[in-house]
């Protein structure tokens, strides 16, 4: 049996005007053997019919694993129950070899550090038949050294990328080295190590003294970088980007003039070749690194407490709470910025926009929210859609971050604000609060409207998946239900909120929802909360 995940990725289709927007649902009953299993895969076929399958339990002994099948038609009629079975595979040991970069350590002398090191590490994997996954066996050896360049000096880490494709085992590292001379600035490089830890430097062409104010690696491995001028250049508007192959070629160079002399960027997207810069500032004529601290998110092992945030990036990450006065938008394409947009935080109360009987969302104030989905149009208007973060503590934990009152800026193909659309959150406990919401968009048929998905959350505790279950690890984990908002793109408003689920059906993470581009349609499956019954709901929009 081929078990094939569908339905995990996002698909920007075009709805059909000529369907009228329909919400099917039907409950069926899943038994003894399914209730004490869990959800494997949900799969479409070519007729539209779908099919669930649970992995249920069987003899340990057994060179069998067994499945249990439930299939509807398209039009959610249950069909038929199906039993099963698939040898379990056999597999030898295996060898596997992980590299990647980390600064300080655990000791009390290099727990601040920035110090780069870095790491090969072999590891001899088994086959877990129970788990069906190789978990490691042993160690067999981890080595680690701590690079210098040609003039001895010691590399400061800042940040570590890799390919997902393993014939490109280098790591690239962003990496500065300090030099003593009052008149010339420390030099930030490009670092590629391979397998055998050699390294090649690359320098990044930095005229004067330099922060990192950000950097990122997009979907096609790209890392796009911004630097921005120290305190005593002519002009501390003279920011500097870059956009880098993971094997460490320059792609793209642009010196361009940041809306901010302080620009605070907490996020970056890519879409169709361009990046996009979404941050923040306050009214200062500073510099950057007179306001804020360097972006420096690579691992620190010996941070303990703070999850593996090094200082420096414990220094940036408090500037998240910081109340700023503008928010910005930036859009690079190729080799020339094509806009930098600036948005007053006033701005937002003036063109806040609600859904007709929501309560609880509250217009943007200027504090930091995180990205959720980022959505072009056909006429290049842009979404950005996300929730405003906090933390919190839990029991006896350290404190953990929170997702709060939902956010969605609309912008033009300018970067100008067009409304802030508000709506609020169902459950606000903090079971729920700690789970970001998956948020999506599709467009009609004519581009003129779009479909805001979000997955509204309900936190419980217990077994989020079958190897949690079998390691008996009982945590804290969401489930979510579909909400739906129709947003008219010429009037920037929004329509009814739509439930599915009625709060009493879930989905899991893994399972979002089945996209349909033929049909026009999202196909949700899930369980009430006790797992006794599958819940399946079609959404038709036009």
């Amino acid at each position: 049996m081929k078990i094939i995940l569908t339905g995990l990725v996002t698909i920007g289709f075009a709805l059909s005007a000529a369907n009228a927007q329909e919400i099917k649902e039907n409950v069926e009953p899943l038994s003894s053997k399914s209730k004490k299993g869990f959800m494997y895969d949900v799969s479409k076929d070519e007729n539209g019919n779908c099919n669930l399958i649970y992995k249920i339990k069987s003899d340990k002994k057994s060179d069998e694993v067994s499945f249990e099948q439930y299939s509807f038609d398209k039009n959610l009629k249950f069909l038929t129950t199906t039993d099963v079975k698939e040898k379990k595979e056999q597999k030898e040991d295996v060898e596997r070899i992980s590299y990647y970069a980390n600064v300080g350590g655990n000791s009390s002398f290099s727990v601040l550090s920035m110090k780069l090191k870095l790491n090969k590490v072999v590891a001899l994997k088994t086959w877990n038949h129970e788990k069906q996954i190789y978990i490691i066996k042993k160690i067999i050896s981890n080595e680690t050294i701590k690079p210098r360049n040609d003039d001895g000096k010691v590399y400061y880490g800042y940040a570590s990328y890799e390919s997902e494709d393993i014939a490109k085992s280098n790591v690239l590292v962003i990496a500065k080295t300090e030099t003593k001379d009052k008149n010339q600035a420390d030099k930030f490089q490009i670092l590629m190590f391979n397998n055998n830890l050699e390294l090649k430097e690359m320098p990044i062409d930095l005229n004067g003294s330099f922060s990192l104010v950000y950097c990122q690696q997009m979907p096609s491995e790209d890392v796009v970088v911004v630097f921005a001028p120290n305190k005593g250049a002519k002009d501390v508007t003279k920011y500097v980007y870059y956009q880098i192959g993971i094997e460490g070629n320059i792609k793209n160079k642009v010196e361009f003039k940041s809306p901010a002399s302080a620009l605070f960027i907490t996020n970056a997207y890519e879409n169709a070749s361009n990046i996009y810069f979404f941050g923040t500032s306050a009214k200062t004529n500073d510099a950057f690194a007179e306001m804020y601290s360097e972006y420096a998110p690579i691992f620190n092992p010996g941070a303990g407490a703070e999850d593996g945030n090094n200082l420096k990036d414990i220094k940036w990450r408090k500037h998240l709470e910081d109340k700023m006065d503008n928010f910005h938008l930036l859009k690079f394409s190729a080799s020339q910025l094509a806009f930098a947009s600036t948005t007053p935080v006033a701005e937002f109360k003036s063109k806040f926009k609600t859904a007709p009987g929501d309560k609880g969302a509250s217009a943007y104030k200027g504090k930091k929210f995180y990205v959720e989905n980022f959505f072009v149009t056909e006429a290049e208007d842009y979404l950005v859609a996300g929730q405003l973060t906090g933390s919190v503590k839990m029991g006896t934990e350290n404190r953990v971050d929170t997702y709060e009152d939902i956010v969605c800026f609309h912008f033009d193909k300018t970067g100008s604000l067009k409304a802030q659309y508000g709506i609020g959150k169902m459950n606000n406990d903090k079971k729920s609060e700690i789970f970001d919401m998956t948020q999506k968009f599709y467009s009609s048929a004519d581009g003129k409207s779009l479909y805001w998905n979000l997955m509204e959350i309900k936190g419980v505790k217990g077994y989020e998946s079958f190897l949690d279950a079998l390691a008996g690890n009982s945590v804290l984990y969401p489930l979510f239900f579909p909400r739906v908002v129709k947003i008219d793109l010429g009037t920037a408003s929004m329509g009814a909120v739509k439930v599915l689920g009625d709060e009493k059906y879930f989905l899991r993470k893994d399972f979002p929802g089945i996209v349909d581009p033929k049909e026009r349609s999202i196909t949700y499956i899930g369980h009430d909360e006790d797992g006794k019954n599958i819940w399946i709901s079609k959404l038709m929009i036009p």
